[in-house]
């Protein structure tokens, strides 16, 4: 069960010490919306069971995926920091439970010291870094280029052991397709093709990647997107 202490495991501990009066636990239905796309809210979240969903939906219906956020990570410190309306929705995809911060004592006990706000800092370019990454892959790659990255990046998220990575539950074919800004189909065709090369297994929602380093290697060949290839190759992929 999901406590407190956690939190001592996730935040720098100086900080979480300042924190840890002002933290109260959240817990989350399936389905359930935590933060809504232009709220005027500041709290800060912090994951301790479940996984949760950021994404935006366009006037016409049409839903891209931004992130999934799992356990002992945070959401919401933008809103915290800048004092600006939230940038998307964020939803829980099972149960969750969550350890939530209000922002004004989070951004004012994160920049109370050079330790704490260098770990905001980084936290804040780790974001950036991978907002570059996929603003790169969706105006320079082709569909089935930005499907293997997406893929590398869940293998890496899932854990990488003898190059093998299970990614369980996978995104369905359309979760696919909203992540990397295409249709289900073009998805569908692409997974079939590495079915078929050995690269990777799929039965229901459980996916298999076999051979992490080939995958690798066709990220590297086809799009040199240094950032997601040296996360890979530092977990083993190579």
């Amino acid at each position: 069960m999901a406590k407190l202490q956690d939190l001592r495991d996730i935040l720098p501990p100086v900080l979480a010490e300042r924190l840890e009066p002002h933290v109260r636990l959240v817990k989350l239905r399936a389905g359930q919306m935590i933060i809504g796309h232009q709220d005027q809210t500041s709290d800060v979240f912090i994951v301790l069971e479940g996984t949760l969903r950021v994404e935006l939906v366009s006037l016409g219906g049409r839903e891209v995926i931004l992130a999934d956020i799992g356990p002992g990570e945070l959401f919401g410190e933008y809103s915290a920091v800048d004092e600006q309306p939230r940038s998307a929705n964020v939803s829980a995809i099972g149960a969750c439970v969550l350890a939530c911060i209000p922002g004004h004592l989070f951004r004012s006990a994160a920049l109370a010291s050079p330790e704490t706000a260098e770990w905001l800092a980084r936290l804040l370019v780790q974001r950036i870094r991978l907002l570059t990454e996929r603003n790169f892959e969706l105006n320079a790659l082709a569909v089935r280029s930005r499907l293997h990255c997406e893929l590398l990046r869940l293998c890496i998220d899932a854990g990488i052991a003898d190059n093998r990575a299970a990614i369980v539950p996978a995104p369905t074919h359309a979760q696919f397709a909203a992540r990397i800004g295409t249709h289900r189909e073009a998805v569908t065709r692409e997974l079939l093709y590495l079915n078929k090369s050995g690269v990777l297994e799929q039965k229901g929602r459980a996916l298999t990647v076999g051979d992490v380093a080939r995958l690798t290697a066709i990220v590297r060949a086809a799009s040199g997107n240094v950032g997601v290839i040296q996360r890979a190759v530092g977990k083993g992929a190579d």
